[in-house]
């Protein structure tokens, strides 16, 4: 018998974390589609502008810019970008893996922030 959460399933999330990690590759390649692929989003804010608002720490953040500049081939690699940083590469991929993550869950509460007047 599979055991039940007290709470609740999760709801259904708005922003999934492997949509806003392929509108962001859009958006970095240059794909002015990407915007509008996103769908409505809070304050009507720019793709590319979502790391910016959505995390926090600095190294997390340039983990992920480093690993969307790999991606659309503004550095040499992901790999090089790290050894030149002087980061693990593993540990920049979960970096990369927990930026999105945070962007999704920024861009999936901020909603619900608004419509109840917080």
């Amino acid at each position: 018998m599979p055991t039940t959460r007290p709470e609740g399933p999760d709801p259904p999330s708005a922003y999934p974390p492997e949509n806003v990690r392929l509108w962001l590759l859009a958006a970095w390649a240059g794909h002015s589609e990407a915007d509008a692929q996103a769908g409505t989003k809070p304050g009507d804010v720019r793709v590319q502008r979502w790391p910016e608002l959505h995390i926090h720490d600095w190294r997390m953040k340039a983990q992920l810019k480093a690993w969307l500049n790999a991606q659309v081939g503004r550095e040499p690699s992901f790999r090089e970008a790290c050894r030149i940083a002087g980061w693990d590469r593993r540990q920049a991929l979960r970096g990369v893996d927990m930026a999105v993550t945070l962007i999704s869950i920024g861009l999936s509460v901020e909603p619900s922030i608004v419509s109840h007047g917080l």
